[in-house]
């Protein structure tokens, strides 16, 4: 105990003074650094804004000059604006701008707006005077109330004169933002006493400071007087740290200011920077006198009671076979106490190690090892249990032991039924598959044969109908055989009374003829028309003998068609008989073939459901004997598994 107190009486003397050393160089510190903060340094950062500023807007003012140069001097230029190409104008001026508050207008001529930007701000800006020459104007100004720098003048070529404006809009809140990022101060552009642009916002509105008036000292200052204005102003309730200058437009009149700021709270944040480094100081302090006093008690306390706490590790996460840890304790109680830690290391590493051995057998399926060392105390407990653990476990496993024989018998005649069960089904399914596609077969050509048995019954009835028109119409050509036959014998009466004409023409002839030689030279008259008629009569007998001979050959060949008729009609009788007959057969043959379609629809239904039941069957039986070969499988395993475990007898 005693050293214990000596030891913390050390330690918290040594603290006490480190602290005290510490305080008095953080105090220190921070008066030091404070004091040589001065106010100066942010006034001179508002001046370099200012003047940032100032030089920034002259530089836009000479590039829009270089803006109006550029476009002026391009021979499309003309062109553009003789054709009135305001495509021509929106290209070139969207190339040519860089912000958002650059503006431009072209005018022709007579002073017209040919074409302006989509921020074009002025209105009654004179154009006409603009394209006559008469109104140059090179800087800021303010019209239509609005303060911008612009940079207009007359472009002439090739006899031609119009107007070009290019400007500047001061207004725009992206070139005060980058102008900000610039110099890192805020800035403002006053038109006349009030504020037209800026980069201060509002914290409460989070809007732009816009349309506030300067103080009227310092309007008097900058506007009135025409000088800076240098020192502390509150805006939107804040203290800033500001330089003001007069702005003047291109014909030298004060228009405005120039406005660059910091805000006061950064002097606060120079002084917070300051309280952290302080802080840091006096951290560092701190941590330089813990060092002091780790250095001082690690040898004394930290060493011997880092040496227990790994001993204690090691017997808390179960690594009792490691070497004990190579240090000398000092003869005090530590030392003591790290002892007995050794002691009982050794004393559970050497139970420990036995019983792994004895688990470590057992896990190999030995349970017949005994413990080989002495358990001291309650471990006692711990070695009759394990000694009853394998009592128990090895009458279990000899029983588990012929139980899986017994399995494994049951599970082999189990698995052998089931293959052959599993067999005999599947030769069973296809059989009835096979009978099953022979009789889907047998259906498809019996309803074949039905389908074309009705078919030429169909056709039976046509040709049944097509004998009746044909019968019927050798009948009537018959008939009409008949009636030629009559004709022509009618005929032959009427040539045969045409030739006794002729004869008696002929004779008649013959005794004009006979009269005219009688009367002489007057009768020569006469007998030339009984020649003439002699020979018409000769003619006439001649040509009905010739149609009479035509006609007996027309009449034996009506009576030979009439006796081939007369067959054919014999024929096509018969052939309808025959056809009636084979008809009422095609019709018998049908009603057959759909009788048997429908039976075979019924046989294929019933051979369908059965070859259903089969495959089921046939799937079951292959389901059991899979599961037999797999119980049958286990059991093998159960069987090598529980024979690998050796127990007492």
């Amino acid at each position: 105990m005693k050293l214990h107190k000596r030891l913390g009486f050390q330690i918290i003397l040594l603290s006490v003074v480190a602290l005290a050393i510490t305080v008095a160089i953080v105090i220190t510190t921070s008066l030091l650094m404070f004091m040589n903060y001065n106010d100066t340094v942010l006034v001179e950062r508002s001046n370099v804004g200012m003047q940032v500023l100032e030089n920034t807007l002259k530089e836009k003012v000479d590039s829009l000059k270089n803006t109006f140069t550029t476009w002026s001097e391009q021979s499309s230029f003309v062109s553009a604006m003789t054709f009135n190409d305001l495509s021509y104008f929106e290209k070139t001026w969207k190339d040519l701008s860089s912000s958002d508050g650059d503006f431009c207008a072209i005018a022709n001529p007579r002073g017209g707006m040919m074409y302006q930007s989509p921020n074009y701000p002025f209105t009654s800006l004179d154009l006409a005077g603009v394209a006559k020459g008469n109104v140059n104007i090179h800087g800021l100004i303010i019209q239509d109330d609005v303060l911008c720098a612009i940079y207009c003048g007359q472009v002439s070529a090739n006899g031609v004169s119009s107007g070009l404006v290019v400007g500047f809009r001061l207004d725009s809140p992206e070139w005060m933002d980058q102008l900000k990022k610039m110099i890192d101060c805020d800035t403002t552009i006053f038109k006349g006493n009030t504020r037209y642009s800026t980069t201060i916002v509002d914290p409460a509105t989070n809007q732009r400071v816009i349309g506030t008036t300067m103080a009227s000292n310092i309007e008097n200052t900058v506007l009135n007087s025409k000088s800076n204005y240098e020192g502390k102003a509150t805006i939107v309730g804040k203290p800033y740290y500001v330089s003001y200058s007069p702005m003047y437009d291109y014909q030298n009149k004060v228009i405005g200011s120039y406005f660059a700021g910091n805000n006061a709270s950064s002097a606060n944040d120079q002084f917070t920077t300051v309280i952290v480094i302080t802080i840091v100081i006096a951290f560092v302090a701190i941590i330089a006198t813990g060092l002091i006093v780790l250095i001082f008690t690690r040898k004394k306390v930290i060493a011997p009671v880092n040496m227990v706490t790994k001993l204690a590790e090691e017997m808390e996460n179960g690594k009792l076979s490691t070497t004990d840890v190579d240090y000398r304790f000092s003869d005090n109680e530590i030392g003591v106490f790290a002892e007995k830690l050794r002691h009982a290391k050794s004393a559970l590493s050497g139970c420990i190690a036995d019983i792994s051995d004895i688990m470590q057998k057992m896990s190999q399926g030995d349970f017949t090892e005994e413990p080989n060392v002495t358990y001291p105390g309650d471990f006692e407990e711990i070695k009759r249990s394990i000694l009853q653990i394998e009592k128990e476990l090895g009458a279990t496993l000899s029983k588990m032991n012929m139980s899986s024989d017994e399995v494994l018998s049951g599970s082999n005649q189990m698995a052998e039924g089931s293959q052959s069960l599993a067999d005999g089904t599947t030769k069973q399914a296809a059989a009835i598959e096979q009978i099953s596609a022979t009789i889907a077969d047998v259906s498809s050509k019996v309803a074949d044969t039905a389908r074309n048995a009705a078919k030429a019954g169909e056709i039976s009835r046509q040709t049944a109908a097509e004998v009746d028109i044909q019968d019927t119409s050798i009948s009537n050509m018959v008939n009409a055989m008949n009636e030629i036959s009559d004709t022509s014998k009618e005929i032959e009466k009427i040539i045969k009374a045409i030739e006794d004409i002729s004869f008696q023409t002929n004779i008649l002839a013959l005794n004009a003829a006979v009269e005219a030689a009688r009367a002489g030279d007057a009768g020569k008259g006469f007998a030339v028309v009984a020649d003439e008629v002699r020979n018409l009569a000769n003619k006439s007998a001649e040509a009905a003998k010739s149609t009479t001979d035509l006609i007996t050959a027309s009449i034996e060949a009506v009576d030979k068609g009439s006796r081939i008729a007369a067959e054919t009609a014999e024929s096509m009788k018969k052939v309808k008989e025959k056809t009636a007959e084979t008809g009422e057969l095609i019709v018998l043959i049908a009603d057959a073939s759909a009788e048997q379609t429908e039976a075979i629809g019924e046989i294929t239904s019933g051979i369908e459901q059965i070859s259903q039941v089969v495959q089921m069957n046939s799937a079951t039986a292959e389901e059991t004997a899979a599961s037999c070969e797999e119980l049958n499988g286990q059991s093998r395993l159960l069987k090598d598994q529980v024979s690998r475990f050796r127990v007492n007898e």
